[in-house]
């Protein structure tokens, strides 16, 4: 199963300060969801409490720690990286569609399914789990916000040209309530 990484990424390689977004851009939101509906999303702790909640027809898994004794139901908690592959990869095996919501929800979303055999597992963040989930990453699926974040406190790891060749991009656009410009790349790992 294709290991994806999805993140939002200033041009000094911001992503985060106090465990939040750096910008609401319309767009990236609607990006990103359609991206990962249908495909295990992987998280830190941090991350998916600054979320609040369950990612709808995603499984949503959690490394953490720290044991969760008060786990939202549908969240699966695991303790590293290479667990929250092999969940994610037996969740998939196991069903036709993402299992981190209620059946009744699965059913509605039709249109978003996505096969078996496309599914990826994206991982949403934080800093510490991009920085760990690199090395093994398959593609990329950035947004290159342009601005610079001088108070960030996280920050998305080096993306190495020796290493990530730019497989698609879109061309610039502009974020009519920020006026940020930004552009949607995906990158491959060139060996």
């Amino acid at each position: 199963m294709e290991k994806c990484i999805i993140a939002a990424i200033a041009d000094n390689g911001a992503i985060g300060k106090d465990n939040d977004l750096l910008w609401h851009i319309t767009e990236d939101m609607k990006y990103f969801k359609r991206t990962t509906t249908g495909n295990p999303v992987v998280m830190g702790s941090r991350t998916f409490r600054s979320i609040g909640r369950l990612l709808p027809n995603r499984e949503n898994i959690v490394i953490s720690t720290r044991l969760w004794l008060e786990a939202p139901r549908g969240l699966k908690v695991v303790r590293n990286l290479e667990a929250a592959y092999s969940l994610a990869e037996k969740a998939v095996g196991c069903s036709g569609v993402a299992s981190g919501e209620a059946p009744a929800e699965k059913a509605s979303v039709d249109e978003e399914n996505v096969a078996v055999e496309d599914r990826k597992i994206f991982i949403i963040g934080g800093g510490e789990t991009y920085r760990r989930a690199l090395p093994s990453a398959d593609k990329l699926y950035i947004t290159h916000v342009h601005t610079v974040i001088e108070d960030a406190d996280t920050f998305f790891p080096m993306i190495d040209p020796a290493i990530w060749a730019v497989e698609s991009t879109t061309p610039v656009a502009t974020d009519p309530e920020t006026g940020y410009t930004y552009e949607f790349k995906v990158y491959k790992r060139r060996f």
